[in-house]
């Protein structure tokens, strides 16, 4: 053999050196995005802080009233039944559950349930969880 199997490169002055600006800002780049906040998906809010407590007595029948028509117009016909009877999810009707683990699932939801901090306000969930706490003492 008399030369190299492949032609060489023509060498081109500052290559490497064009290589690794190239790599710096890719990488400054990168670092940005990750520094950036998230976008909101589009029609969706940023979720608020878990309140501690309500902001409302949850006995209270206007209260509950309340609770009740964004039950129905929320909750039932695929997921609950009506009045919170058993449908494709768990019957409400009759059961017990603390006030917090009420607002956190509806929040957050738990698969398959969808997560509602990003649809409904804080004061509207309270008010569901005081329609569901106001069916724990309703019979099938």
């Amino acid at each position: 053999m008399i030369g190299p199997s492949h032609p060489a490169r023509p060498r081109v002055p500052g290559a490497r050196g064009d290589r690794a600006v190239r790599l710096a800002w890719l990488v400054l780049l990168l670092a940005t995005s990750m520094m950036a906040p998230p976008a909101a998906a589009q029609g969706m809010r940023q979720p608020p802080p878990l309140p501690t407590e309500p902001p409302f007595n949850l006995s209270d029948p206007t209260v509950v009233q309340a609770g009740q028509s964004l039950f129905r117009q929320t909750c039932t016909g695929y997921c609950h039944g009506a009045e919170g009877r058993l449908s494709r999810a768990p019957a409400l009707r009759g059961r017990e559950f603390e006030t917090r683990y009420l607002y956190q699932r509806i929040a957050y939801g738990f698969p398959p349930m969808p997560a509602f901090q990003t649809l409904l306000t804080p004061e509207d969930i309270w008010k569901l969880v005081a329609y569901i706490k106001s069916l724990q003492g309703a019979k099938e």
